[in-house]
C-alpha cells in the first residue's frame, strides 16, 4: 500500500455525504454550524477530503441548496403530475407526500424549518427559499383549481400557511402534519 491510499475498509466520503453532515449541522446548529473543521471531525474525514469535493464551503452551500429544491418541490410535483392526480385527488396526495419526515441523515423535520431560519440571514439562501415559495404556491393553486376552488390563490396561501405552520408545528409538539394538513384542506374545500 502506498502512503496516499487509504485502507480497504475505509469507505471514501461523497459530496452527498459532506451534503448530509451539512444539513445535519445547520439543524443543530443554525447557519453558524457550516464550517468544514467541525463537518470533517462528524464524518471523521480531513479538510482535505472536503476540499477534494468543494472549492470552498459556499459550494457547498449551494449544492446543499440545489438538493433541498430537488428533492423538496421538483420531485414531488413531477411525482404527483406523473400520477395524473388532479385537483383534490392530487392535494390528498401531496399531503401524503409532505406529511412524511425527511430522513434524519438529512436532517428531518427540522430541515424545511431550518433552511427558512438560514434564508433570514443569507441572501442566496433567501432568493432560494422565496422562489421556492412561488413555485410551490403556483403548483397549489394548479391543485385548487382544477378542483374548482372559486379562489384557488387564496386557498394555496392559507393550505402553505398550514403546511409551514405544521412542521414548526411538528419540531416542537410533535404535531401530526398529516392530520392537520387533512383537516385544512377539508375546511377549504367545504
Amino acid at each position: 500500500m502506498t502512503p496516499t491510499a487509504l485502507p480497504q475498509d475505509r469507505t471514501r466520503l461523497t459530496p452527498r455525504d459532506w451534503i448530509a453532515a451539512g444539513f445535519r449541522a445547520l439543524v443543530a446548529g443554525g447557519e453558524g454550524a457550516l464550517r468544514v473543521e467541525p463537518l470533517a471531525r462528524g464524518l471523521g474525514a480531513s479538510k482535505g477530503s472536503f476540499y477534494w469535493h468543494f472549492t470552498d464551503l459556499a459550494a457547498l452551500k449551494a449544492q446543499m441548496i440545489a438538493l433541498w429544491e430537488r428533492l423538496a418541490e421538483q420531485e414531488i410535483t413531477a411525482t404527483l403530475r406523473a400520477s395524473g392526480a388532479e385537483g383534490r385527488g392530487a392535494l390528498r396526495a401531496l399531503i401524503g407526500r409532505i406529511s412524511v419526515i425527511p430522513p434524519e441523515g438529512y436532517g428531518g423535520a427540522g430541515i424545511e424549518p431550518a433552511l427558512r431560519a438560514w434564508a433570514r440571514s443569507d441572501a442566496t439562501v433567501a432568493r432560494a427559499v422565496q422562489a421556492m415559495d412561488a413555485r410551490r404556491l403556483a403548483v397549489l393553486e394548479g391543485f385548487f383549481a382544477q378542483g374548482h376552488h372559486p379562489a384557488p390563490a387564496q386557498a394555496a396561501a392559507l393550505f402553505y400557511a398550514a403546511t409551514l405552520g405544521l412542521m414548526e408545528l411538528r419540531l416542537t409538539t410533535g404535531a401530526d402534519m398529516r392530520a392537520g394538513l387533512e383537516a385544512q384542506l377539508d375546511a377549504l374545500l367545504h
